[in-house]
């Protein structure tokens, strides 16, 4: 029956001709949904786009930045986007579309009979897909670079509510996030135990001996154990470097410690008085 309104949830993503924002768009999408199922590849002769469905029947398109038949970021960035698909287990498969039509997808004018027509039509046999990886595998597998398409951001989800405006601070000054997490985390600990230490002879007090103040609920020491051991490992690794020095580092690793540090908040909050 044929259908006068559009009642399809579509996302159109990524801009024509520009095979940076599609990618980015792409690893985006694969960071931020989890129930991607399925995605063709959309192909009129050496102009490529993606439309991407999902198990609640959700239809992402990525518009055709990416491009085949020679060396060049286009070809690469096409390689880039069908290695991660697989990367991330989506079935992946191929049909040719008119010029008519990726007109259509690119003006981000899709109708639900286009959609339906898009995923009617017959897929290309025998799959072809791996010719379009082959040319540029061996610089995509030796570079690893296909990470940095990835959006960098915290899971807020899992974020300690207490140290939650440090997590948006940490977007403008990871360095001033982390310090003060760092010593956030004792001022709560000498509160709630009274005992006036910094650092790891805190939480050797307060943690550790016959007389712990506080201690976890599990069925094995080794495991109580192992948490000290992570609160005065991460104190001793990271947080006194920060406090005595400049540190050479990067954004991912300031990004790691963080989570890090999170987990010791997390764990705080999870240990009961003895």
């Amino acid at each position: 029956m044929f259908k006068s309104e559009n009642y399809y949830h579509t996302d159109y993503l990524g801009e024509a001709g520009v095979t940076e924002t599609c990618l980015y768009s792409l690893f985006n999408l694969l960071q931020t949904h989890a129930d991607l199922s399925y995605a063709l590849l959309l192909t009129n002769n050496q102009s490529h786009a993606f439309i991407i469905k999902d198990k609640s029947n959700s239809y992402y398109i990525i518009r055709s930045g990416f491009t085949s038949g020679y060396p060049g970021e286009g070809p690469k960035g096409l390689a880039k986007a069908l290695t991660i698909l697989n990367k991330h287990q989506i079935e992946t498969e191929e049909i040719v579309v008119t010029l008519k039509l990726m007109s259509k997808l690119n003006n981000s004018s899709l109708s639900d009979n286009d959609i339906d027509f898009i995923f009617k039509e017959k897929i290309i046999r025998p799959i072809r897909l791996y010719d379009y990886v082959y040319p540029f595998e061996h610089a995509i597998t030796k570079t690893s670079n296909l990470k940095r398409y990835y959006p960098l951001e915290l899971p807020y989800s899992i974020i300690d509510d207490r140290i939650f405006d440090l997590a948006l601070l940490f977007k403008q000054d990871p360095d001033s996030a982390l310090t003060k997490a760092y010593k956030r985390l004792e001022d709560i600990i000498r509160l709630r135990t009274g005992v006036n230490e910094h650092s790891t002879k805190l939480f050797a007090q307060v943690f550790q001996g016959e007389n712990a103040l506080l201690t976890w609920d599990v069925p094995d020491t080794a495991e109580i154990k192992g948490r000290i051991n992570l609160f005065t490992g991460s104190y001793m690794a990271f947080r006194n470097a920060r406090a005595h020095r400049e540190k050479d580092e990067n954004l991912v690793h300031q990004y790691r410690e963080f989570l890090l540090i999170n987990e010791l908040y997390l764990l705080e909050s999870e240990a009961k008085p003895t």
